[in-house]
């Protein structure tokens, strides 16, 4: 589902993102170009954007852990609401790099972290105004901290990976196979 219509990949993008920041182990120390790697990965220019850019993008992805992190609907409305009050929002039809016209969320002089927090803003606002809570949130598996977006037609994923839901699943199994044993 492409949630608002941009070039990039505003969700894939928030979602690793708040992964790489929030989710990682404390004594993990990350790569000096990992924010602009991400960036580029997720479609965004950045590729020419200079190495300052990693601690505000660094000071984004924990401001929109708290959307991942709120409970319900009024808690994601407050934690999305005060996300909009902080970016500048001018759309604006966009020609470059051979990329064709297409919108822009942020000021044509906006540079790659503006450019970022709009479109990333935007994206989770139009997710959480169309599904509400049901398609995002914190991984269901037991101990991990990662966060998910549910692009998926049938809105059924918990899990931030293949891999978390397979540890839940055997887990679950197991737990199951010692009650039967027990009873």
């Amino acid at each position: 589902m492409d949630f608002i219509g941009y070039r990039s990949d505003a969700l894939g993008a928030a979602v690793t993102l708040v992964n790489a920041v929030t989710a990682a182990p404390r004594e993990q120390q990350p790569a000096a170009d990992q924010m602009r790697a991400i960036l580029v990965d997720h479609g965004y220019l950045a590729g020419r954007a200079p190495a300052s850019v990693e601690p505000a993008v660094r000071a984004w992805a924990r401001r929109l852990r708290t959307l991942f992190d709120a409970t319900d609907l009024d808690g994601a409305a407050v934690a999305l609401n005060a996300l909009l009050a902080d970016v500048r929002v001018e759309p604006h039809l966009s020609n470059h790099d051979d990329q064709g016209w297409h919108l822009h969320y942020s000021p044509p002089e906006a540079d790659v972290v503006a450019r970022l927090r709009s479109t990333t803003a935007f994206a989770l606002a139009m997710l959480v105004s169309e599904y509400g809570t049901d398609r995002h949130g914190r991984c269901a598996a037991e101990g991990c901290e990662r966060v998910y977006a549910d692009t998926s037609r049938n809105a059924a994923r918990r899990y931030c990976s293949p891999a978390c839901a397979n540890r839940s699943a055997v887990a679950a199994h197991r737990a199951r196979a010692k009650a039967q044993l027990r009873a």
